[in-house]
């Protein structure tokens, strides 16, 4: 398939420079925050200034600059950075490779035209859906797996450890869900190798893990700075995803916005480096801005889109590494606004070659719903065969036939529109492009109401479950983390 390779562009050389000198500047003085007294320590021995009482540390320019120098010869050498995190999209190549994911606290029921929290059940459908579907190509955790179907809440010490256990039962395209502390991690990581086969192929492709996130301004939180060292110490990929929110928790300014999630990624990159010297460290970004009429953090706005492409760029063409861009809409439910926001988004995103969009999300990330998928999947079709562009070849401009048909002609019984009606025209699963007769039949054509009945149709055929021996095997490491955890 012919893709288009023009880049979206933002910055000139000169202002990449002047972002990444800032937020060099920043490091230095006012500095990060980092709650994790093991990264605290690794810092202080390469020679950055702590202060113990207030978990302070400001970073040496140096040791910033040698940590992205180490980095980028690593890269060059042929180690990849993997974005693991399901709602970001990372480097990628067309055709669409869609996630189902989002780690969400909320199911949107279409049914009932409104949210709830999570079953099991929903969770099951979800993934036995995103296995189905062709587009999709990691399957993480959509939902949380928060309550058993009779409404039993599930422990909260175990949600991360069941959401993956289930998940791992329906679905061969295992991806990226919850770790909220480093007692946990081992038990995810035994269910991963289960289903990836062993410890090479899991480390080779490893899943239920994922990103943790920076406190903005500057702060690094004693869990997330855990968890991101234990991922590295167990040669996995340790992600960093700040949120900085323009008119909060930065200045109301885009620029200020991405040079402060620019340290604080920088800045927790050297402190894991300095910690464990083999860590692979990657970073994201999730930015929004401050809505002063609301008073809501905004993620879908266009200001937000800006940011977050342009601290991709600043990564990319700067420091040469990739990176991952959020993927939230701000509409409360499925409908014309999610339409809107992840089309505007999927667009720009695709622009900077990442098309492993995240589908599914609603509500700035707290919620899933699967008919918002099914239309999330149509947007990233409709942004794929817009992206192809138009080739213009002695073949493609058909000149031949043009004079034998002739001057009134048609050219629809002709054998070229036969062999060529479904290569050059692109047909929607679920946009109506039928002739109106009345609102009653418009009404049914409705993109909504259609991909309601998609997912009965896609779920009818999803049959995959994981053998009895993997199973069991999952079985006892649930088993044996319930025991575990529990104490």
């Amino acid at each position: 398939m012919e893709i288009r390779s023009d880049k979206l562009t933002l910055f000139a050389d000169d202002e990449l420079q002047r972002l990444h000198e800032t937020s060099l500047d920043i490091l230095a003085d006012p500095g990060m925050r980092i709650m994790a007294p093991s990264l605290l320590r690794a810092l202080q021995r390469h020679g950055a200034t702590v202060d113990w009482t207030k978990e302070g540390v400001q970073f040496p320019r140096s040791l910033v600059e040698r940590t992205i120098a180490e980095t980028q010869q690593e890269i060059q050498a042929g180690r990849k950075q993997r974005i693991l995190n399901g709602v970001v999209c990372s480097k990628s190549e067309w055709p669409v490779k869609a996630k189902f994911s989002g780690a969400c606290i909320e199911y949107y029921d279409w049914q009932a035209k409104q949210p709830r929290q999570p079953t099991r059940h929903d969770l099951i459908e979800l993934v036995r859906l995103g296995q189905a579907l062709p587009e999709v190509a990691q399957v993480g955790n959509p939902v949380m797996y928060l309550n058993e179907d009779d409404g039993t809440p599930v422990e909260p010490h175990l949600q991360r450890l069941k959401t993956a256990a289930l998940i791992a039962q329906y679905t061969t395209k295992p991806g990226p869900t919850e770790v909220w502390n480093t007692r946990e991690l081992e038990y995810l990581m035994e269910i991963g190798i289960v289903v990836c086969g062993s410890r090479e192929q899991y480390l080779a492709n490893p899943c239920f893990i994922t990103a943790k996130e920076t406190i903005a301004p500057l702060i690094l939180d004693k869990d997330a700075g855990e968890v991101l060292l234990a991922l590295a110490q167990e040669r996995l990929p340790a992600t960093i995803i700040p949120m900085p929110i323009t008119g909060a928790s930065t200045p109301v300014s885009l620029a200020a916005n991405i040079a402060i999630g620019n340290a604080e990624i920088l800045g927790t990159m050297t402190a894991l480096r300095a910690a464990c010297p083999y860590a692979v460290v990657g970073g994201g970004v999730i930015s929004g801005i401050l809505d002063m009429a609301s008073g809501q953090a905004e993620f879908a706005a266009p200001e937000a889109i800006l940011q977050d492409v342009g601290l991709a760029e600043l990564h990319e063409r700067r420091y040469g590494f990739d990176f991952g861009i959020g993927g939230y809409t701000d509409a409360k439910y499925p409908g014309v606004q999610a339409v809107l926001e992840k089309l505007a988004r999927f667009w720009m995103i695709a622009r900077t070659g990442r098309v492993n969009f995240p589908v599914g999300l609603v509500n700035c990330g707290k919620g899933f719903s699967a008919e918002q998928a099914l239309l999330d999947l149509e947007v990233a079709r409709y942004v794929q065969e817009a992206s192809k562009g138009i080739s213009v070849t002695p073949e493609s401009l058909c000149l031949d036939l043009i004079r034998a048909v002739g001057t009134g002609g048609s050219f629809l019984a002709e054998r070229h529109t036969l062999a060529n009606m479904r290569k050059a025209i692109w047909y929607p699963l679920l946009m109506d492009r039928t002739i109106s007769l009345s609102p009653e039949s418009d009404r049914e054509q409705d993109m909504l109401e259609k991909a309601s009945a998609r997912k009965k149709e896609v779920l009818a055929k999803a049959d995959y479950e994981i053998g009895r021996d993997g199973a069991r095997e999952i079985e006892r490491i649930l088993a044996q983390a319930t025991r575990a955890l529990s104490c």
